[in-house]
């Protein structure tokens, strides 16, 4: 019987080997999948968090400048939120702008119309070229100064391209504190 099984092909009863039904088998082109990128934001305020249409300025409200959040403080300290190039420094103190190791542009703007206060009450520890750490410090304002001008202290922070990102996610929280998550900036 062994050398009848050599010479005599043997049915199969269950279709073909495996490999005729592979290669009889179209192959599906799979879809290229796209890297997704993100920029995760710390807060670099303390305080109470506030819808950006909430803010008490129309250019910032609308979305004109880009999405964000922004902050109510409960301190007058601004740190960067993440490792970043200083792109811009107002000679008044009250706005930064931020170039993050992912690309997001980033504006931290002290209060609503506090370059009327000409720099009185703001201190700034970088300059314009400068390569800031997460956490390191940025500005420091006298809240005091500003409330007592009558302007409101509400900080935001805007992604300035957000044009160049799918969407920009903020937090669900009501508080932050400095290093606490704010935002993503999502490509």
């Amino acid at each position: 019987s062994f050398a009848i099984q050599m010479m005599l092909p043997v049915p199969y009863l269950y279709g073909g080997p495996t490999e005729k039904k592979l290669a009889e088998t179209p192959v599906e082109s799979v879809p290229e999948l796209k890297e997704i990128k993100q920029e995760i934001l710390a807060s670099p305020l303390s305080g109470a968090v506030v819808a950006l249409a909430d803010v008490p300025d129309e250019v910032f409200a609308s979305g004109a400048m880009g999405n964000g959040i922004a902050i109510d403080p409960s301190e007058g300290l601004v740190c960067a939120p993440t490792n970043a190039e200083v792109t811009l420094v107002f000679p008044t103190g009250h706005a930064i702008g931020l170039r993050t190791e992912n690309g997001a542009e980033l504006l931290i703007h002290i209060g609503m119309d506090t370059v009327s206060l000409e720099g009185k009450g703001f201190e700034t520890f970088v300059q314009v070229g400068d390569q800031v750490s997460a956490g390191q410090k940025l500005v420091a304002f006298d809240m005091d100064v500003v409330k007592s001008a009558g302007l409101p202290v509400v900080t935001p922070i805007i992604v300035t391209n957000s044009a160049d990102f799918t969407d920009i996610l903020v937090t669900q929280d009501s508080q932050v504190t400095i290093g606490d998550y704010l935002l993503t900036a999502v490509k």
